[in-house]
């Protein structure tokens, strides 16, 4: 039952990524189905047998609130926050803000500016062995999906590195040439590492 459960979960994701809409996925991503699949750490625990030690860890930067007319009304508030689905069960991380301005570093740099960076960060313990993750941003067209496998007892961190959107005058995100991408324009993507490999 659980199985046909996350079977019919995966492949609506599936069909929304395919169709376009991103909204629709973000909202099944938050909805979970499972509750046995991972739980948050307590500090100084050790690792469980049957289990693997996960880090989440992100950091992105967007424009400030209430700049654009249209477009993502959260980018630069606490609602912007990323959506994670496991094997059916969903947790939210939230991001420490810091209001930050940085001076160019070279001709083409996407986080030039002043605007609000992101720090998000969790730590799970989840079953070891193969998984579904699949990750999404409050309110943009981004969502991620891998296939992941974790070893028994072992400490691994994924990280997600964004890839901004091309510059244009309302700031909605998309894949532009790697020269013309910003902050501004929003997330049109991550890379994604694990344990420092890209994956």
């Amino acid at each position: 039952m659980k199985n046909s459960i996350l079977l019919i979960s995966i492949i609506t994701i599936i069909i929304l990524l395919v169709t376009g809409c991103e909204k629709d996925v973000a909202t099944m991503l938050s909805q979970g189905t499972r509750r046995d699949i991972f739980r948050e750490t307590v500090e100084g625990e050790r690792i469980p047998s049957g289990y693997a030690e996960l880090t989440i860890v992100s950091s992105l930067k967007t424009h400030k609130p209430g700049i654009y007319r249209y477009g993502n009304k959260v980018r630069g508030t606490p609602d912007y926050v990323l959506l994670i689905n496991i094997d059916g069960q969903t947790t939210v991380i939230k991001g420490d803000l810091i209001k930050e301005k940085t001076e160019p570093k070279g001709l083409s740099d996407p986080e030039a500016g002043e605007g609000i960076r992101y720090l998000f960060k969790k730590e799970i313990l989840l079953t070891a062995g193969k998984h579904r993750l699949f990750v999404a941003l409050q309110g943009e067209r981004v969502v991620i999906k891998r296939e992941l496998t974790f070893k028994d007892g072992t400490t691994n961190i994924l990280r997600l590195e964004p890839i901004y959107g091309s510059s244009n005058p309302e700031g909605s995100p998309g894949r532009g040439s790697l020269g013309s991408s910003s902050f501004m324009a929003g997330i049109a993507g991550f890379w994604v590492y694990l344990n420092g490999g890209d994956i």
